[in-house]
């Protein structure tokens, strides 16, 4: 077993051999494009060495993790995942870094988070053996999206002038009614995972919309300030335009220099606006992770409203950000898989049914309410899954929480 130090070490060496045979490629195309506008001769040759020293990096790199797979609790055989084009990294990560990370942390078990494979196994696991008692509420997506479906292939068949806008008119509603339907589930959720008697949600219509009035605040303050500074920045260019074309009937001296001025503005404001775009983007992604994992949590477990769940979220990613964006990341990667493969099947069986539909002339409407349907079908079944996850997810931080 690995004390502390060798973890550390262990961990640092592992880390630093994975994002060199990541971005070796992108340093070796650098080198030899600059090498080629060099003229530089036996170009050939030093790419062979690049690619011989890619390789012997991904060599290092899976001997270092097949040893330090048994320490991370799991089989050497797990790092074979390492060999999956874009994805196997990631698994790679979260089977082997990521414990010895938290074996380098040592900190107290009151305070350490589970691993994100683990909390993905406890996920599947609870979803697989309540899955029957999930679905009684999730079964409402699916009733859902077939009215909707309905809804759209009536108008599809009679053509009206709107029909170009009636998917917009359909969004709100169908936000609504889905929002309630998680509600209900996750309440329903964390009474099963807690092992309490499940009693009826009180207020649920108050609750709605004093959830509805959360997501709006969440949107505000996490896209707010992206959306303005895009506001602004399209307010300066029709400023710095205008300021151009006030002067094109003046003076040759006096345009050339209001255009130069003009220019040096737009330069300036670009970088400005570049800057800050990269910081709203930043806060926004920031922010949706917190907000979107633990809202909903706080809200219904802990009766907590408006401003007071969003700062209660923040307490609980205080300082462990990264960890939640991983184990958010890893856990979208795994059951994003799953459901990729249950649309597929969905999508099988819909590309039959419409064949056969359009066979008989009525191939559009059909397809635009299996399209819904499917749609259902998918939110159905994932939904309970992503949700327990979102529970167990908030149970550690807040058991973990300074």
């Amino acid at each position: 077993m690995l004390d502390q130090t060798q973890a550390k070490l262990s961990f640092r060496t592992t880390l630093s051999l994975l994002l060199a045979a990541v971005f070796w490629p992108v340093v070796a195309i650098f080198i030899a494009s600059l090498l080629a506008m060099l003229n530089v001769k036996n170009l050939s040759l030093i790419l062979i060495l690049m690619i011989v020293i890619w390789l012997a990096l991904f060599v290092w790199l899976f001997i270092q993790c097949w040893k330090l797979a048994p320490e991370a609790g799991t089989t050497p055989w797990a790092t074979l995942w390492i060999f999956l084009p874009f994805f196997g990294i990631f698994i790679v990560s979260m089977l082997i870094l990521e414990p010895i990370k938290y074996l380098a942390d040592n900190k107290p078990a009151d305070k350490q988070l589970p691993t994100t494979w683990k909390l993905i196994k406890e996920t599947w696991k609870f979803y697989t053996e309540n899955f029957k008692a999930s679905v009684k509420i999730s079964l409402l997506f699916l009733y859902t999206y077939i009215v909707v479906g309905a809804i759209m292939a009536v108008v599809a068949y009679f053509k009206p002038l709107w029909v170009n806008t009636f998917p917009l008119i359909l969004i709100i509603p169908l936000g609504i009614m889905s929002a309630w339907i998680t509600l209900k589930l996750l309440h329903q959720t964390a009474a099963q995972e807690s092992g309490q008697v499940l009693e009826p949600l009180k207020n649920s219509g108050r609750k709605l919309l004093s959830f509805i009035w959360i997501f709006i605040e969440m949107m505000v303050f996490s896209a707010g300030p992206l959306i303005l500074v895009n506001a602004i920045f399209s307010l300066t260019f029709v400023m710095i335009v205008g300021w151009s074309a006030f002067f094109k009937d003046a003076t040759e001296i006096v345009r050339t220099l209001s255009l130069g001025a003009s220019a040096v503005t737009m330069l300036l404001a670009i970088f400005v606006w570049g800057v800050l775009i990269i910081a709203s983007v930043a806060w926004l992604i920031y922010k949706s992770a917190v907000w979107n994992s633990f809202t909903m949590p706080v809200f219904i477990l802990q009766d907590k409203k408006s401003l007071a769940a969003l700062k209660e979220s923040d307490r609980l990613a205080k300082s462990r950000w990264w960890g939640l964006y991983w184990k958010n990341f890893m856990s979208g990667m795994v059951f994003g898989g799953y459901s990729m493969l249950i649309s597929l099947g969905m999508s099988v069986a819909a590309l039959i049914l419409t064949t056969i539909f359009q066979a008989l002339n009525m191939g559009y409407i059909f397809t635009e309410f299996m399209g819904q349907a499917l749609n259902g079908v998918v939110q159905m079944i994932i939904m309970p899954l992503l949700i327990v996850f979102t529970v167990k997810l908030y149970r550690v931080f807040l058991k973990t929480a300074g």
